[in-house]
C-alpha cells in the first residue's frame, strides 16, 4: 500500500537517524488530515522512540485501523510491542510486515534481531541476511548481522562484517564490545581483551561489556581480573543469571570452590532450566568429591543438547537389570572419557546379557580388548538392536559411585595384537614417554597444557630414553622439543591401538591431563601426570594419588606459578628412579 505522506516528508528508512523526527509538524499534519495513517505511523514510531508508549500504541492502532495493509504500519507495531516486552507479539507483526512487502529490509532487520534476542539464532540470522543484501552500505545491519554469526560460532565470519559495521563511528561500545567477541572468538584473545577494555572505557555503563571482558580475561588464565568484571557487571545488573554463573567460572579457576558452589545456585535460581548452569556446578561438585548430587547435576548435560543421540531417548537405561536384553553404550566427549569410564563394563555385563558399545572410530581396536563388551561400532554407524542405552559418563551416576569410583585390580585396555610398531631393543636406560599438550579445542587447554621447552631440562637427563606421544601439529602453538632429545612416536600413530602398542613398551608416561594419560592408566603403566592449580573434576583439589588409577602419581602446580616448580620435582623423582635403577644393576 502507497503512503499518502507527502514526499517532501518521506523518511527514506524507517529506522534510527533516518527516522523524520519533527513531532510538531507530524501533529499539525495530523491537525489538518486526521486519517493520514503515514504520519500517524510516524508519530507513533517517535513517541515509541521517546518511550511514549501508550500513545504510540494508540495511535498505531488507528493508523492500522485506517491501512491495515500497510507493512510500514505493521512493523512499527512490532517496535512498540517489544517495548512492551510483547516479544511474540512482535515476531507476528514483523512477519505480518514481510507477508505484506518480502523485500521490507528495515522488517527484516527488526525481526532478525528480535529472534537473535529471543535465543532462535539461525531464523534471526536468516532475516538479517536479507536485511544486509538489501542494505549493502548499512552498519546497524551489519552489525547485528555480525553478532548473528558470533552466536552461530563462526566468529572469523563475523570478523568480515565489521569494517562495514563500524564504518560509521568505530569506537562505539556496542561495535567495540561486539567486534571484541568475535575476536575471542576466533582465538585472538590478546586483541579481543584490548577492544573489550576500550569498550567498558567507552561504555562503562554496558554490563554486557563487562561481562565479555571477564569472560576473555579468564580464557586468558586472569581469573581475580575476571571477577572484578563479573562482581563490576552484576552491580549494573543485578541478579543476571549468566553474570553470576560467569562469576562462578572466575571463581572456581581461583580455587574459591564455595563461593563457585554458591554463584552456581544463584545463577540456577534466576534461570532453573539453564543446562550449562546445572553442569558448570556438577563439575565443581565432583571436584569436591560431592558425588550423589554431582552426578545428578551433570545430567543436565543432555538436556535439550542438539549432540544427544536421538535413539537414546527412546530407550533409555535407569540401571533395572537386561537378564536377556541389549544395553547400548554411547562414548561421549573426549577420547579420555570414553577409556575412564568404560571401567564399568564389568559392573554393567552383570547387569545385561550383552554391552555394546558405540565410540570414537580412533578408539574402536583398542575398545575390542576390553572384557565383557560384546561388539564395538565405531560413531556414524547406524544404531543396532538394543533394549536400553545411555551415554558413558551417565554411568557413574546409575551406580551410585562414590569416594570409591571401583578401582580395577588389574588393566582393562591392552594393545592388540599387530597394533603399532617397535621401539627397538630395550636397552638398561628407563623407557619415558612424554606429552606436553592436549586437544587445542578443549576449553581448558590454555590450563592444562605447557610450552614444550620447559621440558627439556627433563629431556637432558642422562640415562633415560624419551619418547614423544604428541600427536598433531602442536609446534606452532605451543612447540616441539629439539628433535635430537627424544624419538617420535605418536604421530606415526593411526589410532589409539597403535598408542597403545607404544604405551606397552614404556617404562613410564609422564603426561600433562590428556586422552594417551588415561590409556596407560588403564594399562597398568605408571603414569605422572602434571596437574594445574585447579584440574579436571576428576583429580580432586589436592593429593599426590587418585581413586581412579592406582598407578598414578599427581603433581600439581600451586596458586599462582607456573609449571617450573612442578617440572623441578619431576626432574629430581626421575634422576632418583634413574639412580636407583644404576645401583641395582
Amino acid at each position: 500500500m502507497n503512503d499518502p505522506l507527502p514526499s517532501s516528508l518521506r523518511a527514506s528508512s524507517m529506522r534510527g537517524v533516518e527516522l523524520l523526527s519533527d513531532e510538531k509538524l507530524l501533529r499539525d499534519l495530523i491537525d489538518l488530515a486526521p486519517d493520514h495513517w503515514g504520519a500517524l505511523t510516524r508519530l507513533a514510531q517517535l513517541l515509541n522512540r521517546t518511550s511514549r508508549l501508550e500513545e504510540a500504541r494508540a495511535l498505531i492502532d488507528k493508523a492500522l485501523a485506517l491501512a491495515p495493509q500497510s507493512a510500514d504500519a505493521h512493523m512499527v507495531l512490532g517496535e512498540i510491542q517489544v517495548r512492551l516486552n510483547q516479544h511474540q507479539d512482535a515476531v507476528a507483526s514483523y512477519g505480518k510486515a514481510l507477508e505484506l512487502q518480502p523485500d521490507h529490509a528495515p522488517a527484516s532487520l527488526n525481526l532478525g534481531r528480535l529472534l537473535l534476542d529471543l535465543g532462535q539464532n539461525l531464523d534471526g540470522a536468516n532475516h538479517l541476511l536479507k536485511a544486509v543484501k538489501a542494505l549493502p552500505n548499512d552498519a546497524p545491519a551489519h552489525l547485528a548481522m555480525a553478532m548473528a554469526l558470533i552466536r552461530l560460532g563462526k566468529h572469523a565470519d563475523a570478523l568480515k562484517a565489521f569494517p562495514i559495521a563500524t564504518k560509521g563511528d568505530p569506537s562505539t561500545g556496542d561495535a567495540l564490545n561486539n567486534f571484541g567477541v568475535a575476536m575471542d572468538g576466533a582465538g585472538r584473545k590478546a586483541e579481543a581483551i584490548t577492544l573489550l577494555r576500550a569498550a567498558v572505557l567507552v561504555q562503562p555503563e554496558s554490563w554486557t561489556a563487562w561481562d565479555n571482558l571477564g569472560n576473555s580475561l579468564l580464557s586468558r588464565g586472569n581469573a581475580r581480573m575476571a571477577e572484578s568484571c563479573h562482581r563490576q557487571a552484576l552491580a549494573l545488573k543485578p541478579g543476571n543469571a549468566a553474570t553470576l554463573s560467569n562469576l562462578a567460572n572466575a571463581m572456581h579457576r581461583q580455587g574459591k570452590m564455595e563461593e563457585s558452589v554458591a554463584f552456581y545456585r544463584e545463577a540456577i535460581a534466576a534461570s532453573p532450566q539453564s543446562a550449562k548452569f546445572h553442569t558448570n556446578l556438577a563439575l565443581t561438585l565432583l571436584l569436591l568429591e560431592r558425588y550423589e548430587e554431582g552426578w545428578k547435576e551433570y545430567e543436565w548435560r543432555w538436556r535439550e543438547h542438539p549432540a544427544f543421540p536421538p535413539y537414546l531417548r527412546e530407550k533409555p537405561w535407569s540401571g533395572q537389570p537386561l537378564p536377556n536384553g541389549t544395553l547400548l553404550l554411547q562414548a561421549e566427549q573426549g577420547f579420555g572419557d570414553t577409556i575412564q569410564f568404560i571401567r564399568y563394563v564389568p559392573e554393567l555385563k552383570k547387569l545385561a546379557k550383552r554391552v555394546i558399545l558405540i565410540c570414537q572410530p580412533e578408539l574402536v581396536r583398542v575398545m575390542k580388548t576390553v572384557s565383557g563388551l560384546d561388539e564395538v561400532l565405531p560413531e556414524g554407524c547406524p544404531p543396532p538392536v538394543f533394549d536400553a542405552g545411555l551415554t558413558l559418563l551417565s554411568v557413574p551416576g546409575i551406580l551410585k559411585v562414590g569416594i570409591d569410583p571401583i578401582k580395577p585390580e588389574r588393566p582393562y585396555l591392552f594393545a592388540p595384537p599387530g597394533a603399532g610398531f617397535d621401539l627397538g631393543p630395550k636397552t638398561k636406560k628407563l623407557r619415558v614417554g612424554v606429552v606436553w599438550a592436549g586437544r587445542p579445542t578443549h576449553g581448558d587447554d590454555w590450563n592444562r597444557s605447557m610450552p614444550a621447552q620447559l621440558l627439556i631440562p627433563i629431556l637432558n637427563i642422562p640415562d633415560v630414553e624419551f619418547v614423544s606421544l604428541q600427536k598433531g601439529e602442536v609446534a606452532p602453538r605451543i612447540g616441539r622439543p629439539p628433535p635430537e632429545l627424544m624419538v617420535d612416536a605418536g604421530n606415526r600413530c593411526a589410532d589409539f591401538a597403535d598408542t597403545a602398542a607404544v604405551v606397552a613398551q614404556l617404562d613410564l608416561l609422564i603426561a600433562v591431563d590428556t586422552s594417551v594419560a588415561h590409556l596407560a592408566g588403564a594399562m597398568g603403566k605408571p603414569v605422572w601426570m602434571l596437574l594445574p592449580m585447579v584440574p579436571d573434576f576428576r583429580w580432586r583439589m589436592d593429593g599426590e594419588t587418585t581413586p581412579w588409577y592406582n598407578n598414578f602419581t599427581l603433581f600439581r602446580r600451586k596458586s599462582g606459578e607456573g609449571w617450573e616448580r612442578v617440572l623441578y620435582a619431576v626432574a629430581q623423582s626421575l634422576t632418583q628412579v634413574v639412580e636407583a635403577l644404576g645401583k641395582q644393576s
